[in-house]
């Protein structure tokens, strides 16, 4: 059993009768800096069913569901993960596709000078086959499961086993995506050399900018900075820059109030006292993340937007771990649980209630985390 893989239709379109968006009918689900446009783009293939809205507000990826679409996820993924079969045949599958992925990626791209629009499209579908067969691994389809899982062994079983798998594949996904010489950077530097591009505009354009290439279609280099400081995109597909997406990006931010305590979902039980360390991934900037990693102090608590494997020697100091955003089986759910400390996941707005330097009391049975001084 594997999640269907989409077909790009490659369709941009500016269409302002449509940026008509309620914030209502959304539910944030994962934000995080330094995510490019393509990489933005990518998601929107790899999410469609669950009706994305994607933002970059000040170089913050924002990332929504439509409600909605979220509830049928979850419903989704219990029904998965009840089948007894199911992850089984799954982790073959997605096993097998990341070695088809190696082997594409070595053979036709690895140290080529030029690169064939064919070459470039098998990229982005292997791409976002393995982003999207990854989300079966992510809060919006595990959470349900998850709550289920003491009642049905099956379903535990398979939990346990998506925990160890998702690390493997996630780790894979960075190499795809972020890592300096990983297989995107290699891309858009033959793709750079060959249209005569720095990789700061590469990365900066969607799919089907980067096939238009090809037709000598050539980007609007002036106005790709900006994407960083204002861009929306919707699972149609329609998207907006400038003061168009900044209208959208305004209607869906947070009014956070000066607030002493903040309410989650407990991910790993426990009560513990300690003094708050914010730290958040960014993937623009590695070192200066190693840089906050560095100066955390064992038994600090955590505070982060989310946790990846970027963070793990954060959280490997930490008494306690609180995030933002994420699920009973998110990467701060899972590294607290196997280091036997509390956690508290999807608190909205944590990292912005509280700064370096609070004393906070976490308590894994309300799932609070409360300033004391």
């Amino acid at each position: 059993m594997r999640p269907e893989f989409f077909q790009n239709s490659y369709l941009i379109v500016y269409n302002l009768t449509r940026m008509k968006f309620d914030k209502d009918d959304y539910i944030l689900s994962f934000w995080v800096q330094g995510v490019s446009v393509f990489v933005t783009d990518i998601h929107v293939d790899v999410y469609k069913e669950l009706e994305v809205l994607f933002l970059i507000d000040e170089g913050m990826f924002k990332q929504y569901f439509a409600r909605a679409a979220y509830e049928k996820a979850l419903e989704r993924g219990l029904k998965f993960y009840s089948d007894k079969n199911a992850f089984a045949n799954y982790k073959k599958e997605l096993t097998q596709h990341c070695t088809d992925f190696k082997e594409f990626f070595n053979k036709e791209i690895r140290g080529k000078k030029k690169l064939s629009i064919n070459t470039v499209k098998t990229f982005f579908e292997y791409t976002v086959k393995l982003c999207k067969d990854y989300t079966l691994m992510n809060f919006e389809h595990t959470d349900k499961a998850f709550s289920r899982q003491n009642s049905n062994p099956i379903i535990k079983k398979n939990l346990s086993e998506a925990s160890k798998f998702k690390e493997k594949i996630r780790s894979y996904m960075n190499e795809v995506l972020f890592e300096p010489n990983g297989y995107t950077s290699q891309l858009f530097k033959i793709l750079g050399n060959q249209f005569h591009l720095t990789p700061s505009v590469m990365e900066n354009l969607t799919q089907q900018e980067i096939l238009d290439l090809f037709d000598n279609k050539n980007p609007d280099e002036k106005s790709l900075p900006g994407r960083q400081t204002s861009f929306a995109i919707n699972f149609d597909r329609d998207f907006y820059q400038g003061q168009k997406a900044l209208n959208i990006i305004k209607a869906f931010r947070d009014d956070h109030p000066d607030d002493n305590v903040v309410t989650g979902n407990t991910a790993s039980l426990g009560n513990v006292t300690g003094r708050v360390k914010v730290i958040n991934v960014d993937y623009s900037d590695i070192p200066a993340l190693n840089r906050e990693i560095a100066k955390m102090a064992q038994g600090d608590i955590l505070v982060a937007e989310t946790t990846a494997p970027e963070l793990i020697l954060a959280c490997k100091k930490a008494a306690a771990i609180v995030t933002d955003v994420g699920g009973l089986l998110s990467h701060a759910a899972i590294v607290s649980r196997e280091f036997d400390i509390p956690c508290i996941v999807g608190t909205e707005n944590a990292t912005k209630i509280f700064k370096d330097g609070d004393i906070v009391v976490v308590d894994g049975e309300k799932g609070t985390v409360t300033r004391i001084q």
